[in-house]
């Protein structure tokens, strides 16, 4: 019997096992990819040989590699995004249970298209350490990725691999410049104009775009969408960013001061974070929410806190992205394809006491009134 090295595991080799029952190494192969198929090709005995001898040697199927000769392969890179050291908002209840969401549409996809995700998460900040560890993800075995809002370090490698033909959907990218295809998202330009929408038909015309430092693509295209809107019903827009110095309990306070120098009526939070502040900052203000301020979120329909009002917030549906993520890799795997027009999921109003609207649901843009002056 072949020995091994104590000092630590070792695996048994497809040789060591054909050098035992007697076979080649490709019928060793063949009977342990245990495809039917196959298997029907060789004698009951030869059969049993080789898996007597795989067993005895302590032989363990790889599964990824089995997975990876199937003409269907099964095993696919589920890549998330891990808490945030720079963002408090991605570690807090609300934030996380849209997470939830998302995994739940993706795992809900795999199980209906018998699909099993790899699950791996993206370390921030960005560090080689995390571009190692996430490539030697793709690179191990699955056959494809979904890969949730890509930190900027992975942006050459996924391309890099779609080019190559590698099933890869990007959902919620940050930066949508550095994908032109397999990419779901948010439409980001619908969004912003919803925003002003819903503020114009409650009355606004002093509109503020609040965000924080770290503005990402996707929120500059929302905020055009915004500015077109405005410039359309003849609303005013300012754009204010919290700078990031400021510690957290210093940001009421800090922009309660603006909020009433710049006497704004309504106010547009492009994320839960900015939209909890608006809040905050309107209640050091003694400016009433939504009398005196209308204030309309993304991603805030979920934030609750005793004595502040639910936010209206425009969302999309994050378990619907899951799923249909899953669905679109799944669907280049067989065709043989490596890439898919860009799809953009309407956003979606979920009414709250913030800025009170006849809206709910997924709503089309619509060319506004001018507002009277």
């Amino acid at each position: 019997m072949q020995q091994f090295d104590k000092k630590g595991p070792s695996r048994p080799t497809i040789r060591a096992i054909a050098d035992m029952a007697g076979v080649s190494r490709t019928t060793v192969s063949l009977i342990l990819a245990n495809r039917r198929d196959m298997v029907d090709r060789f004698r009951p005995e030869t059969v049993d040989k080789v898996r007597q001898a795989a067993a005895s040697l302590g032989y363990r199927a790889n599964l990824l590699a089995l997975s990876l000769r199937s003409p269907r392969p099964t095993f696919f890179a589920l890549i998330l995004r891990g808490p945030s050291q720079i963002n408090p908002d991605s570690v807090s209840w609300h934030h996380q249970a849209f997470e939830g969401m998302f995994l739940a549409g993706a795992l809900e996809a795999s199980r209906a298209l018998r699909l099993y995700p790899v699950v791996a998460t993206q370390d921030l900040p960005n560090t080689e350490g995390s571009l190692l560890a996430l490539t030697e993800v793709l690179e191990g075995g699955v056959f494809g990725a979904v890969v949730r809002s890509p930190v900027a370090i992975l942006h050459e490698p996924l391309s890099r691999h779609i080019e190559q033909g590698m099933p890869i959907v990007t959902v919620f990218p940050e930066s949508p410049a550095f994908y032109p295809t397999n990419v779901i998202d948010l439409d980001n330009t619908a969004t912003g104009e919803l925003a002003g929408r819903l503020l114009h038909e409650a009355g606004r015309r002093r509109w503020l775009f609040l965000f924080e430092s770290d503005i990402w693509e996707a929120l500059r295209i929302r905020l055009a969408g915004l500015r077109a809107f405005a410039e359309q019903t003849g609303s005013s827009l300012e754009e204010l960013i919290v700078p990031s110095e400021l510690a957290e309990a210093d940001v009421p306070g800090w922009l309660a001061a603006r909020f009433k120098d710049m006497k704004i009526d309504g106010v547009y939070a492009p994320s839960a974070l900015s939209a909890v502040r608006a809040l905050y900052a309107c209640m050091a203000a003694n400016l009433r929410v939504p009398e005196d301020v209308c204030i309309v979120g993304t991603d805030a329909a979920l934030w609750r806190a005793r004595g502040f009002p639910n936010i209206t917030s425009i969302d999309v549906s994050w378990y619907r992205a899951g799923e249909l993520a899953v669905r679109r890799m799944a669907e280049l795997r067989d065709s043989g394809d490596s890439s898919f027009e860009n799809v953009c999921l309407p956003p979606m109003v979920h009414p709250g006491d913030s800025c009170p609207s006849t809206l709910s649901g997924p709503v089309t843009a619509t060319t506004p009134e001018p507002h009277p002056v």
